[in-house]
């Protein structure tokens, strides 16, 4: 048997899971080390914002912190990428003017970690385009508020240096295709949550691979979350069925683009061949940027690009529209590895309603033993909705050792990405192989219910859903066979 359709089916189970296509089993399987079996090497979770510490030994002192000198800097290297005109954050922080009479909720926000926010803890596998401040960059803005928050001079400013394991950001150019809907879309007024799928033809003549992916909200007050697929020749006719079904621009899509993946041995030097699968995704908080270096999500000629936008509506957002771009950057293909988007889910649990994250009931797991793949993992996208309280994902040993991948002590629905590390991770395979596991813990008490039109929902047994205030436990891996 040719050895890559022997590793097929291995691929065909992570593709049955998208989010909102959940695969029950045999994505999850029981016979796996339990956690209490589990061993790993205990390290600090951060600590809460009301008692973070601050680390003061590092020579920032009152008096001699200013912003051109200490402040801008850092400013311009951690958080103007967001906080600019325009930008995602609600202010600029570029000058002086701006910065000074929010010198004290600034530095509160930096002391507390809240701001610039990221989510990991350390201690787990290294990451790359890590946005957490240093102990001695937050004293810098602690002392800088301190001291009455001085300008300093304008002549001791030094734009900063590229900090070390940052990736190079995209030009500002337009990238090589543009995924756009043809006009703005105005969302089911009807439903809270209406998802859409809108089909683009890049008009691809060649295969190309995607080596890197600009999104930008059209409107991110109603947009919950982005999916983008490639549609091959051999699920176009389903493609077509599925938009001929629905008038209007689109058509109305659960989970993907409802389109079979049909997963087959790849031809022409692919490793692999199949008639859809995702390119990229975008939740709130996600990031633009390059993949892992040397790997590219390969598009073939003839396909087309289907972007499923999930819409979610309240009072205050009514009769909004959108018009959602992806930007997507290539490479001739032959100049990188062809990498896929691999899901994970466990959709069969019931979190009832009061029960806090200590509850085992607000929990749950899936797992996947690789028994059959040689794969490095270059990076996760771990997702969840707004119960979430925490998220990891580890790769366990046939000996109970838990390699941890990347853990969020504190989930935070508004801040999700990629996080690519800075080496791959090859898993072991084999009848002894690692088992790939993400674990979500919810938080389902009454404190920590979402808001709808301005009224917190009371609690109620929530379940796997495609709705905003349903909850998913999912995780994407970005693999190279």
């Amino acid at each position: 048997m040719n050895k890559t359709l022997a590793r097929i089916p291995f691929v065909i189970v992570l593709f049955s899971v998208a989010c909102g296509t959940p695969a029950q089993s045999p994505d999850v399987v029981t016979d796996v080390p339990s956690t209490a079996d589990i061993t790993t090497t205990p390290t600090d979770v951060p600590p809460t914002p009301e008692d973070a510490p601050v680390a003061q030994d590092t020579g920032a002192t009152p008096g001699d912190v200013t912003w051109w000198r200490d402040i801008k800097p850092l400013a311009d290297q951690m958080c103007n990428n967001c906080h600019q005109t325009g930008g995602i954050a609600p202010m600029p922080l570029a000058d002086y003017a701006t910065v000074r009479p929010m010198a004290r909720l600034i530095a509160n926000q930096v002391r507390n970690r809240i701001m610039p926010p990221w989510m990991p803890r350390d201690g787990c596998r290294s990451l790359v385009d890590v946005r957490g401040l240093t102990d001695a960059e937050i004293a810098k803005f602690v002392a800088w508020e301190a001291a009455g928050a001085p300008e300093g001079n304008m002549a001791d400013y030094r734009a900063p240096a590229m900090r070390p394991d940052t990736t190079r950001p995209l030009p500002s150019t337009p990238g090589d295709i543009v995924v756009q809907p043809a006009e703005p879309y105005l969302p089911n007024q009807r439903l809270q949550d209406d998802y859409r799928c809108f089909i683009v033809d890049p008009r691809m003549t060649e295969t190309r691979d995607v080596i890197g992916v600009r999104v930008v909200p059209g409107n991110p007050r109603i947009v919950h979350h982005m999916l983008l697929f490639e549609v091959r020749s051999g699920g176009l006719a389903q493609l077509q069925r599925n938009d001929d079904r629905d008038p209007g621009p689109g058509y109305t899509c659960f989970g993907g683009p409802d389109v079979n993946a049909n997963v087959r041995a790849g031809t022409s030097g692919d490793l692999i061949d199949l008639d859809m699968q995702q390119v990229a995704g975008w939740a709130p908080g996600g990031v633009d940027g390059y993949m892992p270096a040397g790997t590219g999500i390969r598009l073939k000629p003839g396909s087309r690009l289907v972007m499923q936008v999930h819409y979610n509506l309240q009072m205050s957002t009514r009769n909004m529209t959108d018009r959602t771009r992806v930007e997507l950057f290539l490479s001739p293909a032959g100049t990188t590895q062809q990498a896929l988007w691999l899901p994970q889910s466990e959709a069969t649990f019931t979190i009832p309603a009061g029960v806090g994250p200590t509850d085992p009931r607000a929990r749950a797991v899936a797992n996947f033993r690789n028994t059959q793949l040689p794969v490095r993992v270059f990076g996760v996208f771990p997702h969840m909705h707004q119960l979430g309280h925490s998220i990891r994902v580890e790769a366990i040993t046939n000996s109970g050792t838990s390699n941890c991948l990347v853990d969020i002590p504190r989930w935070d629905f508004h801040w999700q990405q990629n996080y690519f590390f800075r080496t791959p991770f090859r898993p072991a395979v084999g009848p002894t192989g690692d088992t790939l596991r993400t674990t979500c813990v919810w938080d389902n008490r009454a404190e920590n219910q979402a808001f709808v039109d301005g009224m917190q929902l009371p609690p109620r047994d929530v379940r796997w859903g495609e709705g905003s205030t349903d909850e998913m436990c999912l995780n994407y891996y970005y693999i190279s066979l």
